[in-house]
């Protein structure tokens, strides 16, 4: 294993930080009985102190004070509180104080010294699992991973899909700015309120509801709410709604009001999405465009897609948690559940790589990276917990309650055999020859 490629995203109570550089101290209680005029000292080890953490991080960016005051509220909170180191993994630790440094030749530019202190030294330290190679130790995802001690799956994604929402706000805010302010933009004020009202009109009747009348010029921070309250609101709930998908539209929201080949764009990753596809980054351009009319409709499209990833994401992950218990879900839905929220991730990370700046981009496309991973553990971590699926061809004519009697004693478990195997379109009467999926136990 090498840190420079197995570093862990750096949180404090689910906030995230940038590490510039770590240290890592274990000091011992000890006592030294000295004899006089006899060279050396008995020494005592009554133990080891807690350790310490000391950490620098930096936050940068046009959005620096936003993410400086989550950091800073994060620390000045009382009590214990979980750190996921980038090396050492998960670790509850109480905040030791910390210094922030400003520098007048780097604006929008922050370092924070940190200190933090073990807080329960009987936990397992350092626990992931490794194995010795010959080029050095490799990690070892098995059961368990370290996503797993982050938090709880869905307290930690409703954690970072708030952040992320915070900051495709802001986003959206500067982009209307500085549209807003371009030469000769007065002439076609009228186009980009017709624009904003058509998309988020679109996303409404979604969720089949209508939102307060309102300029999208004047409260430029309705349009980004009005967008995600009807988009949380045509989210399915329930795993077959989630597999069907039911709610994730085969076109742009309010296509017809934005530019034909901006609109095309926007439909095509919402269809890659339904069918678990990657995105087509190379249709997007490298950079926003300067006409105002394209980049608020590139923006209204960013902002969708993104919103459509993050409530998918927290609607996908409480279906795959809620699974947990009762292992209902086959592994190939678990696979189609995981693979529904990449693909919208993945369309909303391309979004935000290609058409803005690398520091307004980065805070976002983290999020949304670690977002997906911890669906992807979660969900391989449940498959893990199935036996293994196999291909058996029925011998004689049957039906489906016979044959869970005959593979396992069990005639209830006809019900499992029909989730495994939803193409059988007479499961009371199954011709010889029928290869059926099941459960080796």
């Amino acid at each position: 294993m090498s840190w420079q490629d197995d570093l862990l995203d750096c949180t404090y109570r689910g906030v995230t930080m940038d590490i510039m550089g770590e240290d890592l101290e274990a000091p011992r209680a000890v006592v030294q009985h000295g004899v006089p005029y006899v060279d050396g000292d008995d020494v005592e080890d009554l133990g080891q102190a807690a350790r310490e953490f000391s950490m620098r991080a930096v936050v940068f960016g046009p959005n620096y004070m936003f993410q400086l005051k989550l950091i800073l509220s994060a620390l000045d909170t009382l009590g214990p509180g979980e750190l996921v180191h980038p090396i050492y993994g998960s670790v509850t630790v109480v905040s030791g104080g910390y210094k922030v440094s400003h520098q007048a030749e780097r604006p929008d530019y922050a370092e924070i010294a940190l200190r933090f202190l073990e807080h329960t030294p009987n936990d397992t330290f350092f626990n992931r699992d490794l194995i010795y190679t010959a080029t050095g130790a490799v990690y070892v995802e098995d059961e368990r991973t370290w996503q797993d001690g982050v938090f709880d799956l869905i307290g930690r994604l409703d954690s970072l899909i708030a952040e992320v929402q915070g900051w495709i706000g802001g986003g959206w805010t500067g982009l209307m700015e500085k549209a807003l302010g371009l030469p000769g933009i007065m002439l076609r004020l009228q186009q980009m309120r017709s624009q904003i009202m058509g998309v988020v009109s679109g996303v409404e009747s979604m969720a089949k509801s209508a939102g307060s009348a309102f300029d999208p010029l004047l409260d430029l921070f309705r349009p980004a709410a009005e967008i995600r309250s009807s988009i949380e609101e045509s989210t399915p709930s329930t795993s077959a709604e989630l597999l069907s998908r039911a709610g994730v539209p085969s076109a742009m929201p309010g296509a017809v009001s934005l530019p034909p080949d901006i609109a095309r764009i926007g439909s095509a990753f919402l269809v890659a999405a339904r069918e678990g596809a990657d995105p087509d980054g190379s249709m997007l351009p490298a950079a926003m465009p300067e006409d105002p009319i394209e980049a608020v409709a590139f923006g209204l499209v960013t902002l969708v897609v993104t919103e459509l990833a993050l409530s998918y994401a927290s609607a996908i992950g409480v279906a795959i948690e809620n699974d947990a218990d009762d292992l209902a879900l086959s592994p190939n839905d678990l696979e189609r559940l995981a693979n529904l929220a990449r693909s919208l991730i993945q369309a909303a990370i391309l979004l935000h790589r290609h058409l803005y700046d690398i520091e307004d981009a980065l805070p976002i496309i983290e999020g949304l990276r670690t977002t997906a991973a911890l669906i992807q553990a979660r969900a391989r971590q449940l498959v893990l917990q199935r036996p293994p699926l196999l291909s058996r061809t029925v011998e004689t004519s049957t039906n489906l309650r016979l044959l869970a009697h005959r593979w396992y004693s069990d005639s209830r478990r006809a019900d499992e055999l029909m989730r495994l195997n939803p193409e059988l379109r007479s499961p009371y009467s199954i011709a010889p020859g029928t290869v059926i999926r099941a459960y080796a136990n």
